[in-house]
């Protein structure tokens, strides 16, 4: 035994091992504080424990095994003892000492500073500064008084989402838990906190009694609680909610700067009826419906009539305005965004921190840059999200707007990126549900947008905008019969007038100047498109004259949506040959697809620019012809050709105008084979009035293609005539999810 330790000393192994040793105990405390930090889980702690002990046996061998000699690395049973003594051990026993030195320091700095004990703290903290406050349940069977608790539950959130340090789930997603019976731990799983606020408001003449909680969501624990009871003023009313805010911010350890106090305290209205019909403003203007729009504009005015310091208010009128707008072209354009600015300029001028309406002032700005993508319009509005998100980074909408802004400018990664963080803040926000499908459907990913465009009917059955997508994507994947399916669903739930209007080229296609004329005569008269209709109709019918004769003169006024009025004159001047009028037009629209602008074609103008490519070569201007379509070459053949987002046959007349015929005939055999039967999804005449590709139907083969889509096309219109016949649709309904 005595041999065996003289010779564990001989080779220095005992100095190995207690280096070794000493090493080991530092990399494992390190370990034990750093890896959490990072957030690696404790799986992963336990195997590295294992490595780095492990390593001490190995480490023990390979001392026995070897030797550090002058002349390098050698076995031991190959080195000469006669001729070679092993160095001192002085500076292994300085190094030894350093080592304790620094053990020492790293238990001192863990254990006695406190650095071990704070870590888990550090991470619950992080943990529990995700919040959803759920509505508040009125005591009262009385109507007004669950408004009232709807009106305290919003301030508290809208507060506490300005608090930089929180995530604060949105109102839309909260409300769906509104009466619920389902318990704590599952809300917080679905809408991924940790922690959740309920109240109760009771409310008696003057008197008004509030009871909160805060309570874990994984272990339904409570966390604080308060019940409080105040005389009813409406300054009393929110300097309550100002107390509750900071005590809920104060036990989820937010921390906040002293301009989030200040704005905590901001009493936003003097007038508790104003406060009232702004809250009842706030509950319409969330459902997004063309009814509740209405009702949400004259209730957020007559709170700006009750009190015209309302900031609040002005910013929630803007945005209702520029909803109507963007969802039901119900309002002039101009006077829809003359209003929104004046009432965005009045929200900021008594507000100027005010999140809502930097948001609300970037919609507006995107949209008026988007309808010709001409200017910095877009900067401006990047900007304004940005401000709103600075100033409140749970406000979901800013995230949803901003992602619409970078979808136009093609940062497609960005939009989705920005709808996947509003989901986060919002889980049960509706317009990511059918936001997302539309950019997937931009990748050519076509089935996938099928499918989550019927996620988003299943969670929200009652809401028109997912069927108006889905209608749209069937028909742009030429399953017509489909999409008037998915159409008279959407209209059986909408009271907007324009809904059903996008399946009129549907029954163009079938023949159907019934269901045509019958829409048209239920549009009422006094909506502000109803006088392009008739200039639509004499199109349709093929009077081309006449439809430009009664369309133009709403040309000069901007009041109407370009994207109605131009189209129309565009493609009817084309159809009477009256190419410098189409010209003058193309470019009115499309001001990008000038020989001067620096940014040419792109896929929203892709369509203008071949059609102004086919006009410069009826102008016989070949060059320009040239240049617009060896600039859409890679645009198309980057675009998927069917589906909402598809380019239909654009490559078809891509080709039939660069005199590739054959390669032209080809490319429509493939859109055949693949689905396409009708040109209306993507143009505004249709596969037989098309004038691009007149040179191809001489061909031998162009006949046969266009038989197969006559074959499809007729047994579609069966389908819908017997699916009329008998009122069932769910035969139709149910091919979405079987493909």
């Amino acid at each position: 035994m005595h041999r065996f330790l003289e010779e564990i000393r001989r080779r220095n192994v005992h100095r190995v091992a207690t280096t070794y040793a000493l090493a080991a105990w530092i990399l494992i405390e390190a370990g034990s504080v750093l890896l959490p930090t990072f957030g690696i889980p404790d799986s992963f702690f336990k195997t590295y424990v294992i490595i780095v002990s492990a390593g001490f046996a190995i480490t023990l061998i390979l001392s026995w095994v070897f030797e550090v000699t002058p002349d390098g690395i050698k076995l031991e049973r190959n080195i000469d003892r006669s001729t070679y003594a092993p160095r001192s051990g002085d500076s292994k026993n300085y190094l030894i000492i350093g080592l304790l030195v620094v053990a020492l320091g790293v238990s001192i700095t863990f254990n006695v500073t406190g650095m071990r004990d704070e870590a888990p703290d550090a991470v619950e903290t992080a943990l529990h500064n995700s919040v959803a406050v759920l509505p508040f349940t009125s005591r009262s069977s009385i109507e007004e008084n669950q408004f009232f608790a709807d009106g305290i539950h919003e301030d508290i959130l809208m507060r506490l989402a300005e608090i930089k340090s929180l995530r604060v789930i949105s109102r839309t997603s909260v409300n769906e838990y509104r009466d619920t019976n389902r318990n704590l731990r599952e809300i917080g799983e679905e809408l991924g906190v940790s922690t959740i606020v309920v109240g109760t408001v009771q409310r008696a003449d003057n008197q008004v009694r509030i009871s909160v909680q805060l309570v874990d969501a994984k272990t339904d624990d409570q966390i604080w609680a308060a019940t409080y009871d105040r005389e009813l003023s409406i300054e009393s009313l929110f300097k309550l909610q100002t107390e509750i805010s900071s005590q809920i911010a104060s036990s989820l350890r937010a921390a906040l700067t002293p301009e989030q106090e200040i704005r905590l305290a901001t009493i936003p209205t003097n007038s508790i009826e104003a406060y009232a019909e702004y809250v009842a403003g706030r509950e319409n203007l969330l459902k997004r419906n063309f009814a509740t729009l209405i009702a949400a504009r004259q209730q957020f005015e007559h709170a700006i009539e009750l009190d015209p310091q309302y900031a609040q208010a002005y910013a929630s009128l803007a945005e209702t305005i520029l909803v109507t707008l963007s969802n039901h072209k119900s309002i002039a354009t101009d006077e829809a965004f003359s209003l929104a600015a004046t009432h965005l300029a009045e929200a900021l001028r008594i507000d100027p921190g005010l999140p809502q309406a930097y948001a609300v002032r970037g919609l507006m700005e995107m949209m008026q840059w988007e309808g010709t993508r001409v200017g910095s319009g877009n900067f401006a509005a990047a900007a304004s999200f940005e401000k709103a998100i600075e100033l409140n980074p749970s406000l979901s909408d800013a995230y949803v707007w901003f992602a619409s802004l970078r979808r136009v400018e093609g940062e497609i990664e960005d939009a989705v990126d920005l709808l996947m963080t509003a989901l986060t803040l919002d889980p049960l926000s509706r317009i990511p549900y059918v936001n997302l499908p539309s950019l997937l459907a931009m990748e050519g990913r076509n089935e996938r947008t099928t499918e989550l465009l019927l996620h988003a009917i299943n969670i929200f059955p009652e809401w028109a905008t997912p069927y108006n997508y889905l209608s749209a994507h069937m028909k742009g994947l030429g399953r017509l019969d489909e999409a008037i399916a998915w159409g008279l669903k959407e209209s059986s739930l909408s009271e907007d007038p324009m809904t059903g209007g996008a399946l009129i080229g549907i029954y163009q296609d079938f023949g159907d100047d019934a269901e045509i004329m019958a829409f048209i005569e239920s549009f009422p008269k006094d909506h502000p498109v109803y006088p392009i209709g008739e200039s639509y109709w004499l199109y349709t019918s093929g009077d081309y004259e006449g439809s430009l004769a009664a369309i133009e003169p709403f040309a000069t006024d901007s009041a109407f949506p370009l994207d109605f009025t131009y189209p129309i004159i565009i493609a009817a001047s084309i159809m009477t040959r009256d190419f410098d009028r189409a010209y003058e037009y193309l470019l009115k629209s499309n001001p990008k697809l000038g020989e001067d602008a620096e940014t040419t074609v792109d896929r929203y103008n892709l369509q203008s620019a071949i059609l102004l490519a086919y006009v410069e070569q009826q102008r016989n201007h070949p060059q320009a012809a040239a240049r617009l379509l060896q600039q859409a070459e890679p645009i198309v053949r980057s675009t998927p050709r069917l589906g909402m987002a598809g380019h239909g046959i654009r490559d078809v007349q891509l080709l039939t105008l660069q005199g590739r015929r054959n390669e032209a005939i080809e490319a429509l055999t493939q859109a055949v084979a693949e689905g396409f039967v009708s040109s209306r999804a993507y143009d505004f005449w249709s596969f037989d009035e098309d004038p691009i590709i007149e040179p191809l139907r001489s061909d031998a083969r162009f006949g046969e293609l266009r038989r197969r889509m006559n074959e499809r096309l007729e047994e579609m219109r069966r389908n819908v005539e017997l699916a009329k016949s008998s009122g069932d649709w769910s035969a139709l309904l149910a091919k979405a999810e079987t493909v």
